[in-house]
């Protein structure tokens, strides 16, 4: 399972990198710290499995606190 903590700290670290790619998606590979950005989640994901087939990946909506909301209302 991945440790969304650590995913987060990656996150922060790499958030002054991102300024004016609000709106875009980060998927990033916790193990390396790399990251990759795409126009929505399904394309951040395809660019980091150019690199890494078998990962799995860490979603956020650059800019956002949140990237999905699940449930009725």
């Amino acid at each position: 399972m991945m440790d969304t903590k650590v995913a987060e700290q990656i996150y922060n670290k790499i958030k002054s990198k991102l300024i004016g790619k609000e709106g875009k998606m980060v998927a990033i590979d916790v193990d390396s710290g790399n990251y990759f950005l795409g126009d929505d989640t399904i394309d951040a994901i395809n660019q980091g499995k150019k690199k890494y087939p078998s990962k799995q990946f860490y979603i956020k909506r650059i800019g956002a606190t949140h990237t999905y909301v699940v449930g009725a209302r």
